[in-house]
């Protein structure tokens, strides 16, 4: 049974276009081999990381959903970790539809303008000492 997992991996700064275009095809060739089919692919583009990773204080973002068979997932894994031109990556499941609960639209309340009450009597405080 084939579920959706998400996998966004981290790229190192330093690559040019052409060799992370090579990287990325050869990652769509690895989920493409492994039975899988790539239901959205994202490149986010260079961010700022939150701590350094291999002395790297940036790297370019990718972002893929796959549909994935889960014994498959062991032996990709096992790829990206070999990648050297890969700093990080995570691998998670999807959930496939989460329930969305229905929105319930509340009549507007209307607002009427009325006298100032007169506050009710406190009690007269007295001072501590």
């Amino acid at each position: 049974m084939s579920r959706n997992y998400e996998l966004t991996f981290i790229v190192k700064p330093d690559l040019d276009a052409a060799s992370t275009a090579g990287l990325l095809e050869k990652i769509k060739e690895l989920l493409a081999g492994e039975g899988g089919s790539i239901v959205r692919f994202d490149q986010w583009g260079m961010r700022r990381l939150m701590y350094p990773i291999r002395k790297y204080r940036e790297g370019q973002y990718v972002y893929i959903l796959a549909k994935l068979e889960a014994p498959t997932i062991a032996r990709i894994e096992a790829r990206l970790r070999l990648m050297e031109d890969i700093i990080r990556y995570l691998f998670i499941r999807a959930d496939d539809e989460l329930p969305t609960p229905p929105v319930k639209e509340e009549p507007p309340v209307e607002v009427v303008a009325t006298e100032a009450q007169p506050e009710a009597q406190a009690a007269p405080e007295t001072p501590t000492p």
